[in-house]
C-alpha cells in the first residue's frame, strides 16, 4: 500500500516528490531491508529498529500460540473427563476386546462426519471414554494396539498409556506418533507422551526418541497446539541435560509405576 501510495504520489503534477514520496517509498521497503539493517532513520528524526520490531512480532505470536495451546488443552481435558465420567456404570457389562472394537468403529463414524465444532469434542468424550474402559479389557496389548494399522485401535492403545502410564512403553508411543496422520491421533499422542516423560527421567530418554519427537515438531505448524506441546517437551529435556536428576530405579531412569 506504500508503494502504491508513493506512485499516486507521483501521477499528479501538482504534488512535489518530497520527503512525503521518499517516505512512502522507504516504508515500502521496509520488509525486504530487514535482512540488511538493524534500523532506519526517516526524515524528520524517526527511526525504525525493524529488526527489533519483528522479533517482538515473533515473541507475542508465540505467546499467543502458547495461550491458544493451554485453551485447547483444557477443552480437551474437559471433554475427555466428561466422557470417562459417563462410562461410570456398576450394572455395565465387563469390556472385552469387542468393546475396545465398538469404540474404534464409533471413532471411525465421527471420522467420516463433516468438520463441525461439535465433531473434535466428540472425538474427545469418545477418547475420555477409551481412558475408562480400555485398561478393564481383559488381555489387551497396548503395545500390539500401537503397532496396528487402524486408527482406532491406535487411539485405544494411547487411551490405555494416558489413564495407566508406564513410561517403559515410551519408544513405542513415539513410533506410533510418528505413524500418525490426523491432528487428533497425534494431539492424544502428543498428550500420551507427556504423561509417560512426567515419570520419566528426562536425561535418560534415548537421543532416537527426542530426534523422533524433534522431526514431527519441525513439520507441524508453529501456531499448533501439537507444535507448543512437543516445544515444551524439547525444552524439558534440554533443562534436564543441564541439570541432571539423581538415577532411579526402572528403564530411562524412570521410577516404578504405582498402577
Amino acid at each position: 500500500m506504500a508503494l502504491t501510495a508513493a506512485v499516486a504520489h507521483l501521477v499528479w503534477p501538482n504534488i512535489k516528490i518530497d520527503t512525503i514520496t521518499v517516505l512512502l517509498l522507504v516504508v515500502a521497503l521496509l520488509p525486504w531491508l530487514g535482512d540488511l539493517l538493524d534500523s532506519i532513520e526517516l526524515p524528520g528524526g524517526w527511526k525504525v529498529q525493524y529488526r527489533a520490531l519483528e522479533e517482538r512480532q515473533e515473541s507475542v505470536e508465540r505467546a499467543a500460540a502458547e495461550a491458544d495451546a493451554l485453551a485447547v488443552e483444557a477443552t480437551s481435558t474437559a471433554q475427555a473427563a466428561f466422557g470417562a465420567a459417563q462410562i461410570i456404570d456398576p450394572s455395565a457389562a465387563p469390556a472385552t476386546m469387542d468393546t475396545v472394537r465398538l469404540l474404534a468403529e464409533e471413532y471411525h463414524r465421527l471420522r467420516s462426519q463433516p468438520r463441525t465444532r461439535t465433531r473434535t469434542p466428540e472425538l474427545d468424550r469418545l477418547f475420555g471414554a477409551m481412558v475408562a474402559i480400555v485398561p478393564k479389557v481383559p488381555g489387551f496389548d497396548p503395545g500390539e494396539a500401537l503397532r496396528g494399522e487402524d486408527a482406532g485401535i491406535r487411539l485405544a492403545g494411547y487411551a490405555f498409556l494416558y489413564g495407566r502410564p508406564d513410561s517403559s512403553r515410551l519408544a513405542e508411543v513415539v513410533d506410533a506418533l510418528a505413524r500418525e496422520q490426523t491432528a487428533f491421533n497425534q494431539y492424544w499422542a502428543i498428550r500420551t507422551v507427556a504423561a509417560l516423560l512426567e515419570r520419566a527421567d528426562l536425561s535418560a530418554v534415548p537421543d532416537s526418541v527426542t530426534t523422533q519427537l524433534r522431526e514431527l515438531m519441525d513439520r507441524l505448524p508453529p501456531d499448533t497446539s501439537r507444535h507448543v506441546q512437543l516445544a515444551e517437551l524439547m525444552q524439558a529435556r534440554q533443562d534436564a541435560l543441564l541439570n541432571p536428576a539423581p538415577p532411579r530405579d526402572g528403564r530411562f531412569g524412570v521410577g516404578k509405576d504405582t498402577c
